[in-house]
């Protein structure tokens, strides 16, 4: 049977992880799926602990809350597996919302698929992700994901932390998150490095393009500053998987 743990990393975003939890609510099928959900804190300074457990006898499934203290996001995420008990792993980053099919359509993907792990579809939040201006920053930035492959494509290399899950057989196959990578370490790469090492290990990742999640616009993120930091965290960060020098890195 299909045993879903949704695993959201946070810090420091109670806000914007309420805009998350309110889409989780409304999800269809909840109360006949029941997932577990698991919130890692990385040691946030707001009210988020406050505010889950507040929530938490109201809401329609169990929401654990995982406060890690270790630093990075993988580190956390890598905590959180370990207190799961879910036979499927799914990814979602705190500044999502999802779709209301978002989880049937994760059920039917692992139900009629033999695929190890899946990724979802990634799009702009409304109303901000309908403005031309935002759509054309983001093309020239893309620094917001868009993860919208056409239906026909069914496989792919990569993942995208955002909206993405695993069998938990296949992750533990694999190991988890590499802790030198992501946000809270070098800044950036920890599922494109776990993604290799799935295809390496012969897993493959197929494509759910009805698990949709909308993300959130910040438009700080669609500046000339943001987008050399981006890169500056993507470079440190091949520069951890790979056995590349400094020089060919940058």
């Amino acid at each position: 049977p299909f045993q879903p743990t949704i695993i959201i990393p946070t810090k420091d975003r109670r806000e914007i992880l309420s805009h998350l939890l309110d889409s989780i609510r409304q999800l269809t099928a909840i109360d006949r799926i029941v997932p577990e959900i698991i919130v890692a804190d990385n040691d946030s300074r707001d009210d988020t602990y406050e505010y889950l457990t507040g929530i938490a006898g109201s809401f329609p499934t169990t929401i654990r809350f995982l406060r890690a203290l270790r630093g990075g996001k993988s580190a956390a995420i890598n905590d959180a597996v370990r207190i799961s008990t879910g036979n499927v792993l799914a990814f979602l980053d705190d500044d999502v919302v999802v779709d209301k099919t978002w989880l049937t359509s994760v059920e039917t993907f692992f139900n009629t698929s033999g695929y190890g792990a899946g990724q979802g579809t990634v799009r702009l939040q409304s109303p901000a992700g309908d403005d031309p201006e935002v759509r054309r920053l983001n093309q020239r930035y893309r620094t917001i994901p868009i993860i919208d492959h056409d239906a026909s494509l069914k496989e792919v290399r990569s993942l995208n932390r955002s909206n993405f899950f695993v069998r938990r057989g296949a992750f533990d196959r694999i190991g988890g998150f590499d802790e030198r990578l992501g946000p809270g370490a070098s800044g950036t790469s920890e599922d494109v490095e776990f993604a290799s090492r799935m295809t390496q290990g012969g897993i493959a990742i197929g494509l759910a393009p009805n698990a949709v999640v909308y993300h959130h616009v910040d438009r700080n993120r669609l500046t000339d500053e943001y987008f050399i930091k981006r890169h500056w965290q993507q470079g440190r960060s091949r520069l951890m998987i790979s056995d590349r020098s400094h020089v060919q890195i940058v």
